[in-house]
């Protein structure tokens, strides 16, 4: 992935934040997902999307140009360590990450939300997620846009039976596991940017993702 996963969550439960900002949280199918990415239902029979370089100026991109960077991939794994989330991208360099942060009145054994401060987009590809154990778990994302805001972002419950691979230019985070752990394979452009945006330096809030969609 890349990009975010770099902030640090000591202060995540500090008061002059204020209250989290509350993410809405929607059952992922082909019907919500519209925009966001699409279903996957087998990981070696889908090919990551990849996106040409913008052109410039006046002058075309040549034909079969600026997109040839490959692919690369390997497994996203997913750990609860305490009350941090972290996440760990075999598929790229210096791919460990902490991801969120429990609220201080949750519990460890009942996980239902995770504080979250970051999320980025690749402009030039797509990025997919694939659970190898069937576990469920949420993907908070937005669509294409930096005037991002905080009411842009939607938490989407994965019922663990299928994954999915999300666009360019969306924005997006590692998932969130249900469980204590799982496992992910991942796929993305192997030259790939990353966009990132940090609700705490930008808004002064972190984000409140569900993990369940009993709300």
């Amino acid at each position: 992935m890349g990009g975010s996963g770099q902030a640090s969550y000591d202060d995540a439960h500090d008061p002059k934040y204020g209250p989290p900002h509350p993410v809405p949280i929607v059952t992922a199918n082909e019907t919500s997902l519209k925009g966001y990415g699409t279903i996957v239902t087998s990981y070696d029979d889908t090919e990551v999307e990849i996106s040409t370089w913008p052109q410039p100026g006046w002058r075309p991109i040549c034909p079969g140009t600026g997109n040839q960077g490959g692919i690369t991939g390997g497994e996203f794994t997913y750990l609860w360590d305490g009350d941090l989330c972290l996440a760990t991208n075999k598929a790229v360099p210096d791919g460990d990450y902490v991801i969120g942060r429990l609220p201080a009145n949750v519990s460890r054994d009942k996980r239902t939300h995770v504080l979250v401060r970051e999320a980025n987009y690749h402009p030039d590809g797509g990025q997919v997620f694939f659970p190898q154990d069937g576990s469920p778990f949420v993907a908070l994302l937005a669509l294409p846009g930096d005037d991002i805001g905080l009411n842009d972002f939607r938490a989407f419950y994965f019922d663990g039976s299928f994954g999915f691979q999300i666009h360019a230019d969306i924005w997006h985070q590692p998932i969130y596991p249900v469980n204590d752990s799982a496992v992910f394979l991942g796929k993305q452009g192997k030259v790939h940017a990353c966009v990132v945006v940090d609700t705490v330096e930008e808004f002064g809030k972190y984000l409140l993702v569900p993990l369940t969609c009993e709300q």
